[in-house]
């Protein structure tokens, strides 16, 4: 039976580079839609071998806790309005208590009644809603959803900021090891220098030298193998 036929490497790392790509958005960049083209094609490999993958990789853009930052921008606005509000309600209150108590006057100039014990009581001339109880709680019950809205805009931020750098860290791990990768994959492809050719070399005599070391130990092996069956 025939073996399946190993993928060659420039495939193998264009998938790796194309995934990449889709994984953080930017398969529309000129690098990569370039160096994927050589790859697959195998071809102006030594023009792109050129080029440090680690400078002209794109830096994806963060998207970890975009959604809850927006969230954050939206109640940290809502809060900032409803910090006004119980102020505009309170003058409000006293502008129509003002005005009621005006009309309660001359309807009762003899009875004359304190200010705040009419915008407590209203004396059936000003509305329920308009009275200073009234206004008091609505007043405390914002105040209570702007500290809300405050803590919870506090921790949206501290986790939006967790999760971009969390993200942050791991999207420049992916992309120094993918940098990596088409680097060692290029090297070879690199116009001879005197600096390649030297690298070159010394690989080539790293190999030899573990060869001969491999063929030295062989032979000892044999040898007493040898002498073992000799004896015998």
């Amino acid at each position: 039976m025939a073996r399946a036929k190993k993928p060659e490497l420039n495939l193998i790392l264009a998938d790796k580079l194309l995934a990449w790509a889709d994984k953080y958005d930017v398969t529309k960049d000129g690098y990569v839609r370039g160096l994927y083209e050589a790859l697959t094609s195998r071809k102006n490999l030594q023009i792109w071998a050129s080029l440090n993958p680690i400078e002209y990789l794109p830096m994806p853009e963060l998207k970890a806790g975009l959604s809850m930052a927006n969230w954050t921008r939206f109640i940290t606005v809502l809060r900032n309005v409803l910090v006004f509000l119980p102020v505009a309600l309170t003058w409000a209150a006293v502008g129509e208590a003002t005005t009621a108590f005006s009309t309660y006057l001359k309807a009762n100039g003899s009875d004359i009644v304190n200010f705040l014990d009419f915008w407590q009581n209203g004396y059936g001339v000003l509305d329920d809603k308009w009275r200073i109880a009234t206004i008091a709680l609505l007043d405390f019950l914002i105040i209570m959803v702007v500290i809300v809205l405050t803590l919870i805009a506090s921790f949206f931020s501290r986790r939006v900021t967790e999760l971009q750098i969390m993200s942050e860290k791991e999207t420049d791990r992916e992309r120094i090891l993918l940098s990596v990768e088409i680097a060692s994959y290029l090297f070879e492809k690199q116009k001879v220098t005197n600096v390649t050719m030297n690298q070159s070399l010394a690989r080539a005599l790293d190999k030899l030298l573990n060869a001969t070391e491999s063929i030295e130990a062989t032979a000892k092996a044999l040898e007493k193998t040898s002498k073992s069956k000799g004896l015998n």
